[in-house]
């Protein structure tokens, strides 16, 4: 397998966690035979941004390019950026990879898997950190605090105030999600990383594979384990710190807690080293261990590591952060000593509080003190610690894995590079009115897609419908009557579909032309964390006034043409969802398309009636996006009656109480003024529409606008009531138990 490996860093030049690793990685898949090749980013003021030069370092072929990542014009042109893409693009023809293994994007941009992607190659990503969720890269804020998620970028806004302009850290998170739905593949060191991106990015949900990277077990010295068992209280214990010195690790804390300890009873060795920028940081931790037993021993080989850990009793990883992984607390364990580290994160999955670790709460100064006090007064705790078995993964474990997902990543490049494949999928029962002209449409819909098939879920008709949806080549699969339900019955189509996108439609809909189904497939594409999106409706040329006018005056639908932009609504980051929920989860599946992986996570709720909302409101409220897109048109108006109105009000009105847990304070005087008031209104309306007297258009509507809307006002009215009525009663009100009982 010809493999080529992106980072923002390559030894010896760079030698942090993630550089480390991929230097391992490439040279154990060299090692299995592949042909390895590095395209790594450096640090040259004195050359432009994407210069390049090769080198080969332990046999793996390296081309370093520069990225300085100096002043820009915008915040967003230090990530989306595209300086990069051409110099990356000769590094790839020339190297012809079936696998790009992009270890990190930072200081280059997420726009190479895009590059990637369009060569041909199998794309697969790993996220070391919270990079792509959160710019300060730790999922802490700029005073340091943890930060509970970005809130599709509104927590983002506040944050980086004082770095980008109003919108641009809402925009990148939204150019971050899109990028992280362009790789084949996606892998994590840990569940908990893994998690993280999960409840930010609902989309990634079970698309993140888990790979530790391993390490190699540390050879020590079995003179030091046998010190650490024999341990006296009068002995000093000798604690370590090993990593960046920066606040996300958490090393003033460390400082503060030793600073509180009995100088006798420790001794401390800080390695590492600080970062251009921060000097004053670590000069300040400095002066505050003057005269104690600290010593700032600073960075080392890798070759020294095996004697630094044989000098120490105790590894201490005190970082606010979630670490995704934590190589160096393995590292530490495999060579025999006790460590104190989060409770959180990657350190969480390989360590047992008390069995070989003291786990605290991250950022908690007062547990890290408690813990280094246990483990100072204490020896036998310590010998204890230091005594646990510690077996993790090694090197060639963790790329083995690797080698599955690349041929994982292979066999899905290979098909996703079709079309978005699309099921539409119908509901039907007596359905023949209008259902052959709406297939008609469906057949002639044209865009940017594959349309798979056409499936129907049919509950008993008896009218001609099956004749029709044969003749029209829709595959049907039929259910009894009483199987029915709005939401339950929707979720068998999704089950059934063959499409990565199902769109459905009411039996009463009609694709106004041939771009429905695009505006639909073409904003799912874009928005990864688009769950849903849905149709505008305009009225059928025999419609009458009062539907056409509810129609017309849509919120939703009004001022927006086929050349506006998609109306999305969010729940997360939203202040205005708390208090107006019902704006945003308006969702209807008369005409609508979803990501059918999505919809098998989050079904429909299998409730009597209005199921596209209670799903909106669920997939709103896990962090999804839904809209409306208004370049997607369908006709779909009804002629109810004054008695059709009342039981479809009912049902609305009862399923919002009892499944959606809205109130509705309408009275029946309140429903008898409305009702008048809107008959007035329909008139009002239909004289102006059709330029007629409002006498005529009265005496013509009048009394059945009254009948219509006593019967939606009526019905909401006792839907809302709906459980102070007798059964047989609401059995006969609701049009839904009708269905279901066959009628």
């Amino acid at each position: 397998m010809r493999i080529a490996v992106v980072v923002h860093g390559y030894p010896p030049v760079e030698c942090a966690g993630v550089e480390l690793v991929a230097k391992e990685q490439a040279e154990a898949l060299a090692a299995r035979g592949h042909a390895v090749a590095v395209f790594a980013r450096t640090l040259d003021p004195s050359r432009a941004d994407g210069d390049t030069a090769d080198e080969l370092v332990d046999g793996i072929r390296v081309r370093r390019v520069v990225a300085n990542h100096g002043p820009r014009d915008s915040f967003l042109d230090y990530e989306d950026t595209l300086r990069f893409d051409e110099a990356f693009r000769i590094f790839l023809a020339e190297h012809r990879p079936d696998v790009v293994h992009v270890q990190h994007t930072i200081l280059l941009s997420p726009n190479l898997l895009r590059v990637a992607r369009e060569a041909g190659a199998a794309t697969v990503l790993a996220l070391h950190d919270a990079y792509y969720l959160c710019h300060r890269i730790f999922l802490l804020d700029r005073d340091g605090r943890r930060c509970a998620g970005p809130e599709l970028g509104a927590r983002c806004e506040r944050c980086l105030s004082d770095v980008a302009r109003p919108g641009e850290p809402r925009a990148r998170f939204d150019f971050m999600a899109r990028a992280l739905d362009v790789p084949h593949v996606l892998v994590a060191p840990s569940h908990a990383l893994a998690a993280r991106y999960a409840e930010s990015l609902p989309f990634l949900a079970g698309r993140i594979t888990v790979v530790e990277p391993g390490i190699e077990p540390v050879r020590t010295d079995e003179a030091a384990r046998r010190r650490r068992a024999v341990r006296t209280a009068a002995d000093p214990l000798r604690l370590l710190f090993i990593g960046t010195w920066l606040p996300h690790k958490g090393l003033d804390l460390l400082i503060d807690a030793v600073c509180a300890l009995d100088p006798a009873r420790y001794e401390l060795s800080i390695r590492g080293g600080g970062v251009a920028g921060r000097e004053d940081y670590v000069r300040d931790l400095q002066a505050r261990t003057a005269g104690r037993p600290v010593r700032w021993d600073g960075a080392f080989a890798a070759d020294e590591l095996p004697a630094i850990l044989d000098a120490a009793d105790a590894l201490v990883l005190p970082s606010r952060c979630d670490e995704s992984y934590s190589r160096v607390v393995r590292e530490a364990r495999s060579a025999g000593l006790a460590v104190i580290a989060p409770a959180v994160g990657g350190p969480s999955e390989a360590l047992t509080h008390e069995r070989d670790a003291l786990l605290v709460a991250p950022d908690d100064a007062q547990q890290l003190r408690a813990a280094l006090e246990r483990l100072v007064s204490d020896v036998a705790l310590g010998a204890r610690l230091a005594a646990a078995p510690a077996v993790f993964p090694d090197v060639a474990t963790g790329v083995a894995r690797l080698e599955g997902v690349f041929d994982d990543a292979r066999r899905r490049a290979s098909r996703a590079e079709e079309l978005p494949s699309v099921t539409v999928a119908y509901v039907t029962k007596n359905g023949a009115p209008w259902l052959e002209a709406s297939l008609q449409a469906v057949r002639a819909q044209r865009g940017p897609f594959r349309l798979v098939e056409i499936l129907a879920i049919d509950s008993g008709s008896t009218d001609g419908t099956l004749e029709i949806l044969a003749r029209n080549g829709v595959r049907i699969r039929r259910i009894a009557p009483h199987e029915f339900g709005h939401g339950r019955t929707r979720n068998l189509a999704v089950r059934e579909a063959a499409g990565d996108v199902i769109a459905f439609l009411t039996q009463d809909a009609t694709p106004a032309d041939d771009g429905w189904l695009t505006g639909l497939v073409a904003a799912l594409r874009h928005d990864p964390l688009l769950a849903g999106v849905w149709s505008r409706h305009a009225p059928r040329p025999d419609c009458h006034p009062m539907e056409w006018r509810m129609l017309a005056e849509f919120p939703l639908f009004r001022g927006h043409d086929a050349h506006a932009p998609p109306v999305v609504s969010a729940a997360r980051g939203n202040p205005e969802y708390a208090s107006n929920p019902e704006r945003f989860y308006w969702f209807s599946n008369n005409a609508a398309a979803f990501r059918r992986d999505v919809l098998l996570r989050w079904p429909l709720p299998e409730v009597d009636f209005a199921e596209d909302q209670a799903w909106a409101r669920r997939v709103l409220e896990a962090g999804f996006r839904t809209a409306l897109v208004p370049s997607s048109l369908i006709l779909h108006s009804h002629a109810y009656s004054a008695w059709s109105n009342l039981q479809r009000n009912f049902d609305h009105a009862r399923a919002m109480h009892d499944d959606l847990g809205q109130s509705d304070d309408l009275t029946l005087g309140d429903a008898l003024r409305a009702a008048w008031r809107e008959s007035r209104r329909d008139v009002a309306f239909w004289a102006d529409f059709r330029r007629r007297t409002r006498a005529r258009v009265a005496v013509r509507w009048g009394l059945r606008a009254l009948a219509y809307h006593l019967g939606a006002f009526g019905g909401r009215w006792l839907g809302a009531h709906a459980r102070h009525l007798p059964a047989g009663l609401s059995g006969r009100l609701s049009q839904h138990e009708r269905v279901r009982a066959g009628g």
